[in-house]
């Protein structure tokens, strides 16, 4: 007999209904760049649930970037600290063209710095995978390719970190230094070269 629409309703009502549909993952969809402006405006003004919302956007990419230099915990703590500073900041924050992710990336990349100089580095290093684009094999160890990048001219190497670790767009990435897209990926693949002949020549 086929499923009238009130035996829907009924069936829906049902407690294992209803518990199976709320243990459905939600599929969280990136916010557009109207979204992440509205709540960049709402949490300049006070309102902590935007400022929230911009954390669960971001918290991701803040935590590649201090975890490929910082432990586990550390880099968790990193990212914490990093929106703290940024909530405190907020209020001097103007919106000049740049995306917000990149205006976080630099704070995120103080936090490090500032946590590297007090002593806490350092471990082996999980992810990301960026020895899979200067490595033939994919095997470097991390702590060797940190210290190939740190032998890259600063230009290059803000380009690989916003691109491999703060997970930039080369859109945002242009954005954010006053390059086009395609000067962006030039950069990047000059680096990656670089790179690959630093850890060649050791």
């Amino acid at each position: 007999m086929p499923t009238t629409p009130a035996r829907q309703r009924d069936l829906s009502d049902r407690p294992a209904v209803r518990a199976r549909a709320a243990s459905r993952p939600a599929v969280r969809q990136p916010l557009t760049d109207a979204e992440v402006t509205s709540l960049v405006e709402r949490a300049r003004s006070g309102d902590q649930d935007a400022f929230g919302a911009l954390y669960e956007e971001y918290r991701r990419k803040v935590f590649n970037l201090a975890r490929f230099s910082l432990p586990h915990v550390t880099a968790e703590d990193a990212v914490g600290e990093t929106f703290v500073r940024a909530w405190a900041a907020l209020p001097r924050y103007r919106d000049v063209g740049v995306p917000f992710v990149a205006w976080l990336y630099g704070i995120a990349r103080h936090v490090v710095a500032d946590t590297v100089r007090a002593g806490m580095r350092v471990e082996p290093r999980a992810e990301p995978r960026l020895d899979e684009a200067v490595s033939r094999d994919g095997e470097l160890d991390h702590l060797t390719l940190g210290a190939a990048l740190d032998r890259l001219p600063d230009e290059q190497r803000v380009v690989i970190e916003m691109k491999y670790l703060a997970d930039l767009t080369n859109e945002e990435v242009g954005a954010a230094l006053g390059k086009t897209p395609g000067a962006v990926n030039t950069q990047q693949w000059r680096a990656l070269a670089a790179l690959r002949t630093i850890l060649e020549d050791g």
